[in-house]
C-alpha cells in the first residue's frame, strides 16, 4: 500500500501546476454559491422552515454539494476508458501494480488538491461572506470519516463504469446516465428532504445518497445525535464495501477479453 502513495503525491502536484484550470473551476463556484444564495433567499422569503430545513440549512446543503461534487468527481471512468482506446492499459498491465488501487490513489491525488484549492474557500467565502452559521456537533467529527467513505463509492462507480470500455468502444452513454442517476438520487442538486417521503425511503438504502447526502448532512445538522448518524455510517461502510468487491470482481472478468490493437 506504501508504494502507490507516491502516485497520489504525484497527482496532487500535476494538479496543482495547472492553476489556470482550477482558477476558473473557483471562480464558476463561486459565482455558483452567489446564484445559490439569492435563489434560496427568495424561496424562504414567506417561510422560516421547508420540508424540515431553515434557510441557513439548506444553503449550507447546497454551497457545499457543489464542492464536494467537484471534490469527488474522480473522472475515473473517462480515463480507464481513455487507455484502453489508445492501448496505454497495457503499460499498467505488464507492472507489478494492482491496476484498482493505482486507480485509487491517483484520483486520492486529485482530492487532495480540489480540497486545497476548491473546497476549503468555498467554506470561508461561506463563513465570511455570506455570514453562514455554522453549528457544532459530533457530526463535524465524523464528516471527514463519512467523506472518505463518500469517495470511495464515488470512485467504485466511476472505475466500475471505465471497466465497461472493455467491452464497449464507447462509456459515453453508460457514463452520462450514470450522472444523471447519480445527481438526482444522491442528494447533490437538492436535500432528499425535497423528496416525497415514499421516495426517500428508497433513496436511504441506495448507494447513492450515501456519497453526498450523508456527509452533508453531517455538516448541515452536526448537533444531532449519535444514534442518527451511526446508521448512516454504517449504509456508508457498507456500500463502500461491497462496490469496492463489485468493481474488482467485474475488472478480473473484464480484462479476459481485452483486445489492444487486434491482438
Amino acid at each position: 500500500m506504501r508504494s502507490y502513495i507516491p502516485i497520489a503525491r504525484a497527482t496532487y502536484m500535476i494538479g496543482i501546476v495547472y492553476r489556470f484550470g482550477f482558477l476558473f473551476t473557483i471562480v464558476g463556484n463561486l459565482v455558483y454559491l452567489g446564484v445559490a444564495y439569492y435563489l434560496w433567499k427568495s424561496i424562504y422569503r414567506y417561510s422560516d422552515t421547508i420540508r424540515g430545513l431553515t434557510f441557513n440549512e439548506t444553503f449550507i446543503y447546497v454551497a457545499l454539494g457543489s464542492a464536494i461534487f467537484i471534490l469527488l468527481k474522480t473522472y475515473a471512468d473517462w480515463y480507464i476508458h481513455y487507455e484502453i482506446r489508445e492501448g496505454m492499459i497495457a503499460n499498467y498491465l505488464t507492472k507489478p501494480m494492482d491496476f484498482q488501487l493505482y486507480n485509487l490513489f491517483a484520483n486520492l491525488g486529485s482530492l487532495l488538491m480540489n480540497l486545497t484549492a476548491i473546497s476549503l474557500p468555498t467554506a470561508l467565502v461561506m463563513i465570511f461572506v455570506f455570514k453562514v452559521k455554522i453549528v457544532f456537533g459530533i457530526g463535524l467529527f465524523l464528516f471527514p470519516l463519512s467523506l472518505l467513505l463518500a469517495f470511495l463509492i464515488s470512485f467504485s462507480i466511476d472505475y466500475f463504469i471505465g471497466l465497461i470500455g472493455f467491452y464497449s468502444e464507447s462509456v459515453w452513454g453508460f457514463s452520462t446516465t450514470k450522472e444523471i442517476i447519480v445527481m438526482v438520487f444522491s442528494g447533490a442538486l437538492i436535500p432528499l428532504q425535497f423528496f416525497p417521503d415514499a421516495i426517500q425511503q428508497v433513496l436511504h438504502w441506495l448507494p447513492f445518497q450515501a456519497i453526498y447526502h450523508t456527509p452533508l448532512m453531517m455538516i448541515t445538522r452536526p448537533n444531532q445525535g449519535l444514534d442518527v448518524f451511526a446508521p448512516m455510517l454504517l449504509v456508508q461502510l457498507f456500500w463502500a464495501i461491497v462496490m469496492f468487491i463489485l468493481a474488482r470482481l467485474f475488472y478480473n472478468q473484464a480484462v479476459k477479453v481485452l483486445r489492444i490493437a487486434g491482438g
